[in-house]
């Protein structure tokens, strides 16, 4: 898609500086999609998991998951999980590229691939694995401020940042993937620290 086709100022330029970014093609074990709506004021989909799930239970996370043999690439990886937990098929995403790597508090790599959707673009999620999906508005992200998060480690407490979207809260991986996006596309720089302190 050319940037002239874009419908936000705020996607013509997050494209031209994801562009700018080096591409690994490395294999990576989990990749995710944060796709944006092509549209005048863009909005960024998000996902809450089902308070069953075996991991990161009623955790906010960007659609994606694990790589299969028959993926040949961490595009396909994000693709397939992202048409598989949204109801989005791949064909209706346009690419701009992808972010730094990143890691989960498990240790897991995971490849963030960024990609445009059209606006009103029809959701189906998977309801074992999705409690809901919600939108996050590009623009005002750019500025929100974070708030301190409290993770509950046991003996202990790890504070952190996060945003708070849609009445969720965002920290953890999907935070700094966020804040990286931020980061890549907009200049925002953020500290996202980790403290633990002991209760």
């Amino acid at each position: 898609m050319s940037t002239t086709r874009f419908q936000s100022p705020l996607l013509t330029q997050l494209a031209e500086r994801i562009a700018k970014l080096p591409f690994d093609p490395t294999p990576q074990p989990y990749s995710v999609l944060i796709a944006i709506t092509n549209e005048a004021e863009p909005k960024i989909l998000y996902s809450l998991r089902a308070s069953d799930m075996r991991e990161h239970a009623g955790e906010v996370s960007f659609a994606g998951g694990r790589r299969e043999d028959t993926d040949d690439s961490n595009q396909a990886t994000a693709l397939r999980e992202t048409h598989e937990e949204t109801g989005i098929h791949p064909s209706q995403v346009t690419v701009l590229g992808e972010l730094p790597l990143q890691f989960a508090k498990s240790g897991r790599p995971v490849k963030p691939i960024v990609g445009v959707i059209p606006p009103g673009v029809n959701l189906a999620p998977e309801m074992c694995e999705i409690a809901r999906l919600f939108w996050a508005d590009l623009a005002t992200l750019i500025h929100q401020p974070t708030i301190d998060y409290a993770y509950d480690l046991g003996r202990q407490v790890m504070v952190s940042p996060s945003f708070i979207i849609d009445g969720e809260t965002v920290w953890g991986l999907t935070g700094r993937i966020t804040a990286s996006l931020l980061e890549m596309g907009f200049d925002r720089q953020i500290d996202w620290y980790f403290n633990v302190h002991d209760k």
